[in-house]
């Protein structure tokens, strides 16, 4: 893997900061709880008279897409394709904590709340481009079924906690070898799934993670190794079901970030 242009490290400190601005009431799971009132700088939908907050968690989600879409470019000086293919990412980690049987795509999520979002059609400062064209230049991502996407929640959720406890100033590789253990499981369960198959929009995405990863494994040697398949090798498999310790993780991050 060629080292990226930009530090995968920021990308991951991103997805903490807007992370933490809201979240599901543990002791109400309907209700968001707002951690801070920056998450409802993004809601301005077109069929409201001015900028409003948001209304629920799918609006602050929304908004959060956009936070990290202009803050990964600004910050991390990400191309087009990878700031779409990182708040895609980030999108179907927080639809997966709040599941809505509507929304059987990403596209249905996109209609009702990305492509109604006045700031998405805005120009970016210094680009001609707005944000919902970068969005739409990944329109086959939105295309997805959303329980294959949500396939990859789960290693995305490691690389997440793995990120926030190892950087270069506390690097605990020790500790933390099982949950690259059962990282490397899964992303091998996931590479051999069906779905994944050369150029396929499934195939993008986990390639991201594979990328990360790797990036990760640089700093804590005595992590396994992923296994070297050609992008396009697929075979039926039974997925291993995720273990109780993934349960722990949106919990610890809950705290972690806040």
């Amino acid at each position: 893997m060629p080292n990226p242009s930009y530090n995968i490290e920021d990308v991951y400190k991103e997805f903490a900061t807007i992370d933490g601005y809201f979240d599901e009431d543990e002791d109400d799971g309907t209700q968001t709880k707002v951690n801070n009132e920056a998450i409802h700088d993004y809601c301005y939908y077109e069929d409201r008279q001015k900028k409003d907050k948001c209304n629920d968690y799918y609006e602050m989600t929304s908004s959060g897409v956009i936070y990290l879409l202009e803050n990964l470019k600004k910050k991390c000086n990400l191309d087009d394709d990878k700031l779409a293919e990182y708040a895609i990412l980030w999108l179907s980690y927080k639809l997966k904590i709040k599941e809505n049987p509507i929304i059987k795509k990403l596209s249905v999520f996109y209609d009702s709340y990305i492509k109604t979002n006045e700031y998405y059609n805005k120009n970016i400062n210094g680009d001609n481009l707005t944000y919902k064209e970068i969005i739409d230049k990944k329109k086959d991502l939105m295309d997805m079924d959303i329980n294959e996407i949500f396939k990859l929640e789960a290693p995305f959720n490691i690389l997440y906690y793995l990120y926030h406890e190892i950087s270069d100033k506390h690097s605990d590789c020790d500790t933390n070898s099982n949950y690259a253990n059962s990282f490397v499981n899964q992303f091998n369960d996931l590479n051999n799934d069906p779905n994944n198959k050369e150029n396929s929009s499934y195939n993008k995405l986990l390639s991201i993670l594979s990328d990360d990863y790797n990036n990760l494994q640089k700093k804590c040697t005595n992590f396994p190794s992923l296994p070297v398949y050609p992008r396009s090798f697929s075979i039926k498999v039974t997925l291993i079901p995720i273990t109780f310790i993934f349960v722990a993780i949106p919990i610890f991050l809950e705290f972690a970030y806040k």
